[in-house]
């Protein structure tokens, strides 16, 4: 008896989880990707004697809550290795970063996400554009 109480007790809780992260996933899903401008996917950055890289995205689509921020992500590689991870205003489309974050002969990677003001959830980033430095 207290097996069988048990095991429903745990079954319940696994629905729960698994609903309350499939409503989540499901509504971060509906705010919309942020569609990046430059530096452009897969390019060479010569930075000798450049002050840094302007990064430039478009205005998306506001997702249906409204929009409330982006948040700018700038990584070394393609893994977790973050160099900026910067929360900007709804009105910008853009941010410097300064030279001295690069490092020569090494790939960066970047994207940038919204935010909907309502549901206070972050778009998806499933696009992320690289490119790869050299300061001579």
């Amino acid at each position: 008896m207290k097996k069988t109480i048990f095991s429903a007790l745990i079954l319940t809780v696994v629905v729960i989880i698994f609903a309350a992260t499939s409503f989540a996933a499901g509504r971060r899903s509906d705010v919309p990707n942020v569609p990046f401008l430059s530096p452009g996917d897969e390019t060479i950055i010569d930075l000798a004697e450049k002050p840094g890289i302007t990064f430039k995205w478009k205005n998306s689509p506001v997702p249906g809550g409204g929009r409330d921020a982006y948040r700018f992500k700038l990584i070394k590689g393609f893994k977790y290795d973050f160099i900026v991870s910067e929360e900007l205003g709804q009105g910008l489309f853009s941010i410097d970063v300064p030279a001295d974050k690069f490092e020569d002969g090494v790939t960066y990677s970047w994207y940038v996400e919204q935010r909907d003001a309502s549901l206070g959830v972050w778009s998806r980033h499933d696009t992320v554009w690289s490119f790869k430095v050299i300061k001579r």
